[in-house]
C-alpha cells in the first residue's frame, strides 16, 4: 500500500468517526437522573424547611456535580472518546453559569433588600431556565424545550399558594427525566439506523 493510499484511509476513518460523533446526541442519562433527584429535594425542602433547603442547595451541588462527571468519564471511556475542547466548553457552561447566576442572586439579595423572600429564589429558576436553553443550543436540544418550562416555572411559582415549590421541583425532575428518555431513544434509533446496511 502507497504512502498516498494509507493517509486516504487513515482520513477517511477520521471523517467516519467525527460524522458518527456528530450524528449522535448525548446518550448517557445518569446526569439528568441525578439532577432530577437534586432539584425534587431541595425544591421540596423550600416548601418546609428553608434553612435546610439552603444548606442543601449550598452543599449537595458537589456530590451532583461529581457524580455528574464520573458517569461523563464512564461513558467517554466505553465510547472511546477524549473530547478535552467539549468537556471543558460542558463545565464552563453548567458550572460557570451556575455559579455566575447563583452569585448574582445572592449580590442582589444583599444589596437591594427589596430583593429578599422568595424573589431570590424565582430569579435564580429563571436564569438557570436561560442555562438549560443554551444547553439546548450548544449541547443536547432536549434542553431547547425544558429552558423555557424552568423560565415559566420560575415565574408562576409566585403565584401558586401552597406547595408551589415542590410543585416546580416535580415539573423540572419530570422534564430531566423526560429528557433522558428522549435522548436514550434518539441515540438508540441513531444507532439502529447506523446498523442498517
Amino acid at each position: 500500500m502507497s504512502q498516498s493510499d494509507q493517509i486516504r484511509d487513515d482520513l477517511s476513518f477520521v471523517r467516519d468517526a467525527v460524522a458518527r460523533r456528530d450524528r449522535s446526541p448525548v446518550s448517557f442519562t445518569a446526569p439528568y437522573y441525578i439532577w432530577a433527584v437534586y432539584v425534587l429535594i431541595g425544591y421540596a425542602l423550600l416548601d418546609f424547611d428553608v434553612l435546610w433547603a439552603e444548606w442543601f442547595f449550598a452543599t449537595a451541588w458537589i456530590p451532583a456535580c461529581a457524580a455528574s462527571a464520573i458517569a461523563q468519564r464512564f461513558l467517554a471511556a466505553k465510547r472511546g472518546e477524549c473530547d478535552r475542547t467539549m468537556k471543558r466548553k460542558s463545565v464552563l457552561h453548567f458550572v460557570g453559569g451556575g455559579f455566575l447566576a447563583v452569585a448574582a442572586v445572592v449580590a442582589l439579595a444583599w444589596c437591594v433588600p427589596a430583593f429578599r423572600g422568595e424573589i431570590p429564589g424565582q430569579v435564580a429558576v429563571v436564569l438557570f431556565g436561560i442555562i438549560y436553553f443554551l444547553a439546548g443550543v450548544h449541547f443536547d436540544r432536549s434542553f431547547l424545550w425544558l429552558g423555557p418550562v424552568l423560565v415559566i416555572g420560575g415565574i408562576v411559582v409566585g403565584f401558586v399558594p401552597h406547595y408551589g415549590w415542590s410543585a416546580l421541583g416535580i415539573v423540572i425532575a419530570g422534564g430531566l427525566c423526560a429528557a433522558a428518555v428522549i435522548s436514550s431513544r434518539r441515540a438508540r434509533s441513531l444507532a439502529q439506523a447506523e446498523q442498517r446496511p
